[in-house]
């Protein structure tokens, strides 16, 4: 008599992150823009003024013009050319857990279901707006670690130098995977209502297109982009 084995194991699809190329487009333009913009004034700007007016008289003026750039330049060189293949370029969430991939395919970071455990509060998992963030917060869980005491992590979709169009929705699935693989951990329901999920179908309540966040954004990027415009012209009269 043959044996027919079927899958207990529930099925769950998997959601990959979606990029806002027009709001990522205007982050990245200012972002480079304003570090061309801080080479030319404080690398170039004072090799210019050594050949205008010579080392005497430039001296002091360059030595705190370069000192500012490598302040500046250094970590922008290290975090995102020396250390890019730590950068994760896309976010999926399926029934492993919450996956951080780089443009190599390969998981630079992750929390899977199995190594989530109980935070010893009333909730397991919820939500917490750090100092100086984002106006949207932040999830916070607590990882079982191997040898090690249990870690709290802080959970950001978010990808460097890129807007998220999904991400509510990113954050809405792991919750969903929470529910599915995890039920003996209580989610708080301020989490639910902070990124407008439906605790019956673990969908995200229609949103506009574009968030508050994402308008405080593209605004902050409009300004900094016109001061760099103006200085740009007064430093050319």
């Amino acid at each position: 008599m043959n044996i027919i084995k079927t899958n207990t194991e529930p099925f769950f699809p998997s959601v990959e992150s979606k990029i806002n190329w027009w709001t990522t487009s205007i982050l990245q333009i200012t972002f480079f823009g304003i570090l061309l913009f801080f080479f030319c004034l404080f690398v170039l700007g004072p090799i210019y003024g050594i050949y205008k007016r010579g080392w005497e008289a430039m001296l002091s003026v360059s030595l705190v013009g370069w000192t500012l750039s490598l302040l500046i330049l250094i970590p922008v060189i290290r975090y995102y050319i020396i250390r890019r293949k730590r950068i994760a370029n896309k976010i999926v969430v399926n029934s492993s857990g919450l996956l951080f991939y780089n443009s190599k395919n390969e998981i630079v970071e992750q929390v899977l279901y199995p190594e989530l455990c109980s935070s010893k509060q009333h909730f397991d998992i919820y939500t917490v707006t750090p100092i100086g963030s984002s106006i949207i917060p932040l999830l916070e869980v607590t990882v079982q670690q191997e040898k090690k005491d249990n870690e709290t992590r802080r959970l950001d979709m978010n990808l460097p130098l890129h807007v998220l169009k999904n991400k509510f929705t990113l954050y809405a699935h792991f919750m969903y995977g929470i529910s599915v693989f995890r039920p003996d951990l209580k989610i708080d329901p301020i989490a639910l209502r902070s990124f407008s999920i439906d605790p019956d179908t673990w969908k995200v309540n229609k949103r506009k297109n574009i968030s508050l966040g994402g308008w405080l954004l593209i605004l902050t990027a409009l300004i900094i982009s016109a001061i760099i415009v103006v200085i740009s012209f007064l430093l050319s009269k």
